[in-house]
């Protein structure tokens, strides 16, 4: 229950990395930027091989979200509070940065439509999610 507890947390900590970013060259991400551009929604993570679902009790307080918007900004809401930050891109991998750190770097794992699958990485824990976009 801790692990699950923690990898809670860091999923809500998804959030505020996505909260934090700079943009760098649009041709440079693997997937259309115009997929990216919106308002996505952490629906599961999964933890120890399973998978759970953050829309539903009693997971609903590690629900998260974030925008990502063209000009680079991200703004992101949820459990850990709100933030905004810039974000690059480059292959799979968007880079989160907060006061111009880095502080979180995703790996789009697949991303159709409004649908995308991601590995998150902070230091040395890794977080696998799913997000749905909302608009």
């Amino acid at each position: 229950m801790k692990k699950l507890t923690f990898m809670m947390l860091l999923a809500a900590f998804f959030t505020l990395c996505f909260t934090s970013c700079s943009k760098d060259d649009d041709d440079s991400f693997a997937y259309p930027m115009e997929q990216l551009y919106g308002k996505w929604k952490a629906v599961e993570i999964k933890v120890d091989g399973k998978w759970y679902d953050v829309t539903k009790y009693p997971y609903t307080r590690f629900g998260m979200d974030i925008t990502f918007y063209e000009n680079g900004k991200f703004y992101g809401s949820g459990y850990l509070g709100n933030g905004s930050g810039t974000y690059t891109v480059s292959g799979k991998t968007i880079t989160t940065y907060v006061s111009g750190k880095e502080y979180a770097v995703y790996t789009v794992n697949s991303l159709n439509g409004n649908e995308a699958d991601l590995t998150l990485r902070m230091g040395s824990e890794t977080l696998q999610m799913k997000a749905k976009k909302q608009y």
